[in-house]
């Protein structure tokens, strides 16, 4: 049997869960099925992790605005390969791979899959036109893949996806990567940390989506009831220098710690006790996941995909997004209660197991392709 040529591609090369599911999914796709590249930035993250793997990489940049460079790139990049299946990630690839795709590689089937619709979450101009970008792609795109059932319902509603042709696969992880924690102490010292902290920690890019300001002004009451606590966060971005100013104006600076940009996130968990993701809108993170692998408590926005994650009060707790006082509550209710912790644990670690394997994902992606090429 003739192996399908895959071609994944997505706009940015950083380290994110975008790219981490892209990754994954060249990494697990059956090889006797499937001949598997990836379309990105020439250098990133990304690139290294793939080609440590030795996944193709097609050095692609491509803008989010209408470049002619662009158009040139994503030209030369299909007419010169041939490829089954072009599976596009996120909206600039999405845009670029889709459209191109049809006029240059017409014989491809065209794939996207949607990391949350985070468009939707903001009502402008620029979410207008980018709703009717979709719109426009949608007769084009053999198939949808939503990341999660909030998702879907969402795109229905915007007319960006349809019946017909939307798959819902849930994000996957390496789980046996989190099955067990390195010894907390060691941990912490990679971090600075002391053994007796109480610790928050927070793996999220620094932008508005994912609420850090109302986790920060959340942990200003949780350190005014007990200062023996510390927040570390992962992640870098454009609000890092405003979220710096908030913490000195909070007078936590003290008890918080901005990481930055780290792929060492098994380290990270180990060190943390509780894990606070209060997002505004979200697609389904894979932050998130990890997380629960690791046995790590977890509180998280009641938004989008989430709840398809997190039971609340069963594997973890929902907040109200935008809520600092719910935020506070929870966490504070979460230090001062062990059996809660030990009960999120345990069922944090079933729920990603049952559900959430990386395995289990490139094989219900696999089974779109094949049915995508019968089509």
């Amino acid at each position: 049997m003739k192996k399908l040529r895959i071609l994944l591609i997505i706009d940015d090369a950083t380290l994110g869960g975008g790219q981490m599911h892209v990754l994954l999914l060249a990494k697990y796709l059956d090889k006797s099925q499937f001949e598997v590249s990836i379309a990105t930035e020439s250098q990133g993250w990304l690139v290294d992790a793939a080609l440590a793997l030795n996944i193709q990489i097609y050095p692609l940049n491509i803008s989010n605005k209408l470049t002619l460079q662009s158009f040139k790139n994503v030209q030369k990049l299909l007419t010169e390969n041939r490829f089954d299946i072009i599976h596009t990630h996120g909206g600039t690839a999405g845009f670029w791979g889709r459209l191109l795709g049809k006029i240059f590689s017409k014989s491809s089937k065209i794939i996207h899959t949607y990391h949350g619709l985070h468009y939707l979450n903001q009502n402008n101009i620029k979410s207008k036109i980018f709703i009717l970008i979709d719109q426009m792609l949608l007769p084009i795109t053999d198939q949808i893949i939503c990341v999660c059932q909030a998702d879907y319902i969402s795109g229905l509603g915007a007319n960006v996806v349809n019946n017909n042709n939307c798959t819902i696969i849930y994000n996957g992880i390496e789980i046996d990567k989190f099955s067990g924690s390195l010894n907390q102490q060691k941990a912490r010292k990679i971090f600075n940390i002391e053994h007796d902290k109480i610790v928050f920690g927070n793996v999220a890019r620094l932008h508005q989506q994912k609420g850090h300001q109302i986790l920060l002004q959340a942990f200003a009451k949780v350190v005014k009831s007990d200062q023996n606590t510390q927040l570390l966060i992962v992640g870098d971005g454009k609000l890092k220098e405003e979220l710096i100013k908030l913490a000195q104006e909070l007078g936590i600076k003290n008890n918080i710690k901005f990481l930055g940009s780290r792929s060492d996130i098994y380290e990270f968990l180990s060190a943390i006790d509780i894990f606070v993701l209060p997002s505004l809108w979200e697609g389904q993170p894979i932050a998130l996941l990890e997380a629960l692998a690791m046995g790590k408590p977890c509180i998280a926005s009641h938004v989008n995909g989430i709840p398809e994650i997190i039971n609340h009060g069963i594997n973890g707790y929902l907040v109200n997004p935008n809520d600092v006082n719910n935020l506070y509550d929870l966490m504070t209710s979460l230090m001062l209660d062990k059996q809660k912790c030990e009960q999120f644990s345990v069922n944090g670690k079933i729920t990603v197991s049952d559900m959430f394997s990386a395995q289990n994902m490139a094989d219900k992606t696999a089974q779109v392709y094949h049915q995508v090429m019968i089509k």
